[in-house]
């Protein structure tokens, strides 16, 4: 964060900024030509105090997550070109998501320029082209439009051009991921004067869900600005209307209650009566009030996102949801932590040079480890390497889930992205050889398609040295990592439903299968079987929905965090939750034993071993009095003979 702006500076810029509004004209959708200053909504004050909150603070890209017909786009056009015109010689570029509105939007500038009175001395317009506009003070305006689909010329956006000031409207319908990047490495990170405001209303899970969690988390750089539907106050109905008596005069239901304690609480704001009806209208207008019973005024998630309460509301999965919210919530609130040690890997040259060191920030971390090994645990690792089951993900993942009978925890994560084949085999090399210490039994489920035939072949040769390269042995040794395959298993795929199936098989990931595995995943997560504590995994889990007949992310989000989830999971109720249920190794159990001292185990071992004994004896009487019972009842069928 640099210096900001000082107050004098600030003050005077806000005050001038108001003056030019009060000066500024614009054409209307609802009340036709009309001046800025006097119709602003409260939203749009609200920005604009935000924005000069910011860049006294130092701080500026703001990040302005907005409901619908706020006039927020707008606002934020009139002080770009405020800021133009006060400034001489800066750049700025305004993005729009379509030529069609870029083109509309450009003529609403030129029409702002061109009405101010002499009076306010803002320079005039000195020349225009077919790119943008400069003023006399050779301030300098871009037009450029980002585009709603993928074309040859995506990633032209913002090349060879340097700003000091931006307006990117309406990301949620971007489709152009190379350009937003080349566009950021256009704008200035030292001009003290600079400002970059991106705003949008949301879309579901896209790339701009992404960049405002990104800004969320980088409170140092970016400052988010969420406007809510409430925030336009004209958007009410007045109790002397006549769809007040139908929308406005039931209390509150408690559903409303929460969301109207959410806003005073995040927002500082109290949502009035008159509101609420007019929120109850948009989001259900054929919902018939009941005197015996409250109506429900429950909007579609089209709906909500246009219009919503809080930030939360904004994002939603406008296909069919997949994980259930209260599910996610429940892992969150019950299991999720940030709890964990983080990790960074370094690989040499050798298997045997690898380090792991402590990572130094959030930003660097490669491994979380909630739970360090056990004694006599049962483990598996479900790996999903970059670009694997799905050419969207990047990262390379490797979830750890300690097993028991009656679920299993997540105890590590491993996520980096682009990590090659033999790294991502070193790393798990080196995952099992750590949780299959203290008579752990460990066991792996990788994912094919893609480059995991290459991880499982750089596997197969790691195995090889470490069996048979003697120079490598002692330094293996002496790390722990000589045993590091004795307790796994590779699963060598083959249909689930083929009579002998192998006891262990590899995975290649098809339409079906992948159904498959998220659906028994979507079984845990709501059945509390399984307990989750990566919150990268369930922010993961909340994009994921059903179109049609697949399961995935949307867009360009990923999913390979859920999918290493998904495939250990299947693993552990498959392959190794029969085992541990006919061993009673449930949660308690295992945390029982734990506790045991050493007489206290012994004695456990040995009544184990009688209820063994005894447990034969009787299945073989069971056995005896069988067979008996058959041969009397073939004698007697000849006897009738």
């Amino acid at each position: 964060m640099t210096e900001g702006w000082s107050n004098e500076k600030r003050c005077a810029t806000e005050n001038a900024f108001y003056q030019f509004l009060n000066r500024c004209y614009i054409n209307s959708k609802d009340l036709g030509r009309i001046c800025l200053g006097e119709h602003l909504y409260q939203g749009q004050r609200d920005a604009i105090t935000e924005i000069f909150d910011a860049l006294e603070e130092g701080i500026h890209k703001i990040y302005i997550l907005k409901s619908r017909q706020l006039g927020i786009s707008t606002i934020i056009r009139a002080l770009i070109i405020f800021l133009l015109g006060i400034h001489r010689g800066l750049k700025g570029a305004i993005v729009f998501d379509t030529d069609n509105n870029k083109t509309e939007s450009r003529a609403e500038i030129e029409v702002m320029i061109e009405d101010l009175p002499d009076s306010l001395k803002f320079p005039d317009i000195k020349s225009t082209n077919r790119q943008g506009l400069t003023l006399k003070n050779d301030s300098k305006v871009l037009f450029m439009s980002a585009g709603v689909k993928k074309s040859k010329s995506s990633g032209a956006l913002g090349r060879s051009v340097g700003l000091s000031l931006a307006h990117l409207s309406e990301l949620c319908s971007y489709d152009n991921d190379d350009g937003l990047e080349a566009f950021e490495n256009s704008l200035s990170d030292v001009n003290p004067d600079r400002l970059y405001i991106y705003e949008s209303t949301a879309r579901g899970y896209n790339k701009w869900w992404q960049l405002w969690k990104e800004a969320r988390a980088d409170t140092l750089h970016c400052k988010c600005i969420f406007l809510g539907w409430w925030s336009k106050r004209s958007q009410q109905i007045d109790r002397n209307h006549m769809d007040f008596h139908v929308y406005g005069v039931q209390a509150p239901t408690e559903k409303e209650l929460e969301k109207i304690a959410q806003v005073r609480d995040q927002y500082g704001y109290e949502v009035t009566q008159e509101q609420l009806a007019w929120i109850r209208r948009k989001m259900d207008p054929a919902a018939a009030s009941d005197e015996d019973e409250k109506t429900e005024y429950t909007g579609s998630a089209e709906r909500i996102q246009e219009q919503p309460w809080t930030e939360e509301d904004a994002f939603q999965q406008t296909g069919a949801i997949f994980f259930a919210a209260k599910d996610l919530k429940d892992l969150t609130d019950n299991f999720a932590s940030k709890k964990a040690r983080s990790y960074m890997m370094l690989c040499g040259e050798e298997f045997a040079d690898m380090k792991i060191y402590p990572a130094q920030n959030m930003r660097s971390t490669e491994l979380k480890v909630w739970e360090e090994p056990a004694v006599d645990g049962c483990y598996v690792f479900g790996i999903d390497p970059a670009y694997g089951e799905n050419d969207k993900n990047c990262n390379a993942v490797i979830e750890v889930l300690r097993c028991y009978a009656d679920g299993w925890d997540q105890v590590a994560e491993y996520a980096w992205p682009l990590m090659t084949t033999r790294h991502l085999a070193w790393g798990l090399a080196a995952l099992l050889g750590w949780y299959g210490i203290n008579r752990n039994e460990a066991r792996y489920i990788l994912e094919l398609n893609g480059p995991g035939e290459a991880t499982f072949n750089e596997i197969r040769s790691l195995k090889f040295q470490i069996d048979h390269a003697k120079y490598l042995q002692p330094a293996l040794e002496q790390k722990g990592l000589l045993d590091v395959f004795k307790n796994v298993r590779t699963y060598i795929y083959t249909r689930p439903d083929a009579l002998g199936a192998g006891y262990n098989f590899h995975w290649k990931t098809t339409q079906q299968l992948k159904i498959t595995i998220l659906e028994r995943l979507r079984d845990v997560a709501s059945n509390g079987k399984g307990h989750i504590r990566s919150f990268d995994a369930i922010e993961e889990m909340r994009s994921i929905a059903r179109e049609g007949p697949s399961i995935g992310a949307p867009g360009s989000l990923r999913d390979d965090r859920v999918i290493g989830l998904a495939l250990a999971n299947y693993y552990w109720e498959t392959r190794i939750r029969p085992t541990l249920i006919t061993q009673r190794r449930t949660r308690s159990a295992e945390e029982a034993r734990q506790r045991l001292t050493v007489v206290d185990q012994v004695a456990l071992f040995n009544q184990n071993n009688l209820e063994y004994f005894f447990a034969e004896k009787r299945a073989a009487r069971t056995r005896d009095n069988l067979l008996l019972q058959r041969q009397a009842w073939r004698f007697g069928s000849h006897r009738r003979y």
